[in-house]
């Protein structure tokens, strides 16, 4: 039900003047006086002085073909045609209060600037006049709504197909339907025609009117703004509606805009005071005091392309600040935990095992506290051991079955990589003749030897070498003096990780190699000597757990920045 105070402007209608058609018929004399009056109103409105409406541009009636069989219909107008319904009733306060009705009607018109449109002032079903200024004298008997948009919907049917209108109603929104009028087939008939004795409670008659009116309204599909002209109803402010618009007003603006026209979108236009694209105002508020300032503007922004001003306000005002909060909000919650992009650089001495566990909160170096690896003091609270050392490799020829050596080679077997160096070169240069050919013999051998029958002597383990002859393993290892890639392989310290637990293991570690420890994934970056200790281990996270995989697809960098770090690098010293 749709609220009223519609009765409580009038009289009950059996009092109205004119409201009784037999009165009328009886004196013939009364009709000729009234039509006099009417005609002398229409020429005063013709002879009124130039500054009240002058330049005020007339209603655009509907273009129509030309007579004959091949006539082509007109073009539809290129700009929406603006049609005006405007509450022609007694109770509706003047649009200015300086100004004569007339005159602030056509200063109103004045801001369109070439929009075509056209006006229909209603009262009751039988006080509509079509392009008629003169006839707004508020002087309507009654208030119906229905019968205004048939008019509009029969003035629309003049024009093209593909014509956009848009309907601006001007109205108090007090719905006072004449019973005769809805007797007359158009509507089923109400048993309750008179108003009631307390005019805040509706009559069936005028809920039955308003239904009807919100269906032809959502039937025709036409956009409809509403200016409502007067004081808000005493009793009947809302919150979050600053219009204060009656529910009926809310029923036709929702029915003709759809849920661009609702409550919460309106209320948001509302509020940041200006049409959108998404969000545009259909319904606004014109005190009596404030006459045309008021209607001006509110008529120049209908007519006006809408802009995204509002939606950017929404998104500045109150999208973009929720979302950086609650990213704010995440990267402080996740800023402990790893991320792929991470580094863990695990600093190494020499032969001396280090211990790692998983996720343990620890002070970082530069960034605060953090997880992910963190140093323990034992193997036993540890995830893994990682150690760097030189590989299990014996050069000084042990296992080997001296008895068939020469006195050459078994002094130069036991000797290290640098000072076999040494001593072949003290011997090519200051050595007797038998030592000096023994020494060219050896570098001209070893130099021609195939790294990998090399590799294969030098590696053979140490209860197999008294198969290897001493010569042949001497040869391989001066071998290693002229193939420096073959000497790091097989000399240079390596870093060497142990797991604990049900899938324990031990691995050697080279970049590129990957590695897990507990949920996480890592790929080896870099093994280098340096760094504060002997050796810098560099990990990459690659696999993390993370909710929905989030940490999997967003960039590292993003990452980074959500959780409010410079640097990925983590170092575990």
């Amino acid at each position: 039900m749709f609220e009223d105070a519609a009765a409580a402007r009038h009289p009950p209608h059996s009092a109205r003047a004119g409201a009784d058609p037999a009165l009328t018929a009886a004196h013939p004399l009364r009709a000729a006086v009234r039509l006099l009056r009417d005609l002398l109103l229409v020429g005063t409105a013709f002879l009124a002085p130039a500054g009240a409406g002058a330049g005020a541009p007339t209603p655009t009636p509907a273009p129509t073909a030309a007579a004959g069989a091949s006539a082509s219909p007109s073009p539809a107008p290129r700009d929406p045609v603006i049609i005006f319904l405007v509450d022609n009733s007694a109770s509706l306060p003047p649009l200015d209060p300086e100004e004569k009705r007339v005159a602030a009607l056509q200063r109103m018109f004045e801001v369109l600037q070439g929009h075509p449109y056209r006006l229909i002032l209603f009262g009751g079903r039988h006080e509509i006049s079509l392009d008629d200024v003169a006839r707004y004298r508020n002087d309507g008997q009654w208030t119906d709504f229905y019968y205004a948009f048939v008019a509009a919907r029969d003035m629309m049917r003049g024009y093209p197909a593909g014509t956009e209108f848009r309907f601006i109603l001007l109205t108090d929104a007090l719905i006072d339907p004449k019973p005769a009028d809805w007797q007359e087939g158009e509507a089923p008939t109400t048993r309750d025609t008179e108003p009631p004795k307390d005019p805040n409670q509706p009559t069936e008659l005028r809920s039955a009117a308003a239904r009807r009116t919100v269906d032809l309204v959502k039937e025709m599909q036409t956009p409809l703004y509403v200016i409502l002209v007067g004081d808000p109803p005493a009793g009947g402010l809302s919150m979050g509606d600053r219009e204060q618009a009656p529910p009926l007003v809310l029923a036709l603006v929702r029915a003709a805009n759809g849920p661009e026209g609702g409550r919460l979108a309106q209320t948001l236009a509302s509020f940041f005071e200006d049409n959108g694209v998404l969000v545009k105002k259909y319904i606004f508020r014109v005190r009596p005091n404030e006459g045309l300032k008021k209607v001006e503007p509110v008529v120049r922004r209908i007519v006006t392309p809408p802009r995204p001003t509002v939606e950017l306000r929404v998104f500045s005002y109150m999208i973009m600040p929720l979302v950086l909060f609650v990213l704010l909000s995440l990267g402080i919650m996740v800023r402990s935990f790893p991320g792929p992009g991470d580094l863990e650089i695990v600093e190494l001495g020499s032969g001396e095992p280090v211990h790692v566990a998983v996720d343990r909160l620890h002070r970082l170096n530069e960034s605060g506290w953090g997880r992910g690896l963190s140093l323990v003091g034992s193997a036993k609270d540890a995830t893994a051991t990682f150690v760097y050392q030189a590989p299990p490799l014996d050069l000084t020829g042990v296992g080997l079955d001296g008895v068939e050596a020469d006195p050459l080679t078994s002094e130069l077997l036991p000797l290290g990589l640098e000072e076999l160096r040494r001593a072949l070169h003290r011997y090519a240069n200051e050595g007797s003749k038998d030592e000096k050919i023994h020494v060219l013999n050896l570098e001209y051998i070893s130099q021609n030897m195939e790294p990998e029958q090399a590799e294969r002597l030098l590696l053979t383990s140490v209860p197999d070498r008294r198969r290897v002859a001493p010569a042949d393993f001497l040869r391989a290892k001066a071998h290693l003096l002229g193939n420096e890639t073959l000497r790091r392989k097989l000399t240079q310290p390596r870093v060497y990780m142990t797991t604990y637990g049900r899938d324990a293991q031990k691995k050697e570690l080279t970049p590129g190699g990957l590695a897990r420890l507990a949920q996480y994934g890592f790929v080896v970056k870099d093994v280098s000597p340096g760094g504060r200790k002997d050796a810098r281990l560099v990990l990459y996270y690659d696999r993390i757990p993370s909710l929905f995989g989030l940490k999997t697809w967003l960039p590292d960098v993003v990452q980074r920045v959500f959780r409010l770090r410079r640097s990925s690098q983590r170092i575990v010293s």
